[in-house]
């Protein structure tokens, strides 16, 4: 059996450049908006590592966070948005990609892997192009929550709460102007990642207010319901991380 020390190395022993490539594969993608052919990387799932979970379902992976690779970027026309909304632009959201953002982008070249600054930039550019396009609240909260996430294991933590306080805003105006679910969240779960991301941003008050909700509902399953009582105990001690 591996001593406590032994596992701690093994979590946090740097990777180098040449491994970290291992983890990655080329795919080829069409843009919507300039109708031209790039490639960009993917990770490969098979390989990752989970390590942990933080309360608002941030994984922690071993080695690599995908979250690096999550967003797509034409380097053409500066399209750029997560992968899973890369198709999903309108004809009226293509034509604002082409005159708000086209005319003033520079090619840039991503050299991979891609380094923290790259990873920020990519990030900014989908934040742009959501803002741009007039995207759901939903698709900027997503947006937001993942570079959130991606500057909290950077270690930028005043950044992070920034757009943690962007998420926290855009999953409330999703939870009432649009169709459940929101992404891959039911009501339940909404409540829940709204909860903790008001604690994150030291709101106790509407922290608690969202959690309550999903500890006394019927019908939750009971993975949610326990993660919804823990957060509740954060929330009364005050916890913000």
């Amino acid at each position: 059996m591996k001593g406590a020390n032994q596992m701690a190395n093994e979590t946090t022993a740097p990777i180098t450049k040449e491994e970290i490539l291992t983890y990655l594969y080329t795919k080829n993608y069409h843009c919507p908006v300039c109708e031209k052919d790039f490639m960009d990387f993917v990770v490969k799932k098979s390989k990752l590592r989970v390590i942990s979970t933080d309360t608002d379902f941030m994984t922690n992976y071993k080695d690599i966070d995908p979250n690096h690779y999550e967003v797509l970027f034409c380097p053409h026309c500066g399209y750029a948005t997560l992968s899973n909304y890369f198709d999903k632009i309108t004809q009226i959201q293509i034509k604002k990609i082409q005159e708000k953002i086209s005319p003033n982008y520079k090619p840039i070249e991503f050299i991979m892997p891609l380094s923290k600054e790259q990873v920020i930039n990519r990030y900014k550019q989908c934040v742009i192009c959501a803002g741009a396009i007039d995207a759901k609240a939903s698709q900027k909260a997503f947006i937001a929550l993942k570079l959130a996430w991606v500057l909290r294991k950077m270690g930028q933590n005043e950044l992070e709460k920034r757009f943690i306080k962007d998420a926290c805003d855009g999953f409330q105006t999703a939870f009432t102007q649009e169709r459940l679910p929101i992404g891959n969240m039911d009501e339940a779960t909404a409540k829940y990642v709204i909860a903790d991301l008001f604690r994150r941003t030291g709101d106790m008050g509407n922290a608690m207010r969202w959690v309550a909700n999903v500890v006394t509902a019927k019908g939750i399953p009971g993975q949610l319901k326990d993660r919804a009582t823990n957060l509740k105990d954060l929330i009364r001690e005050g916890k913000i991380d």
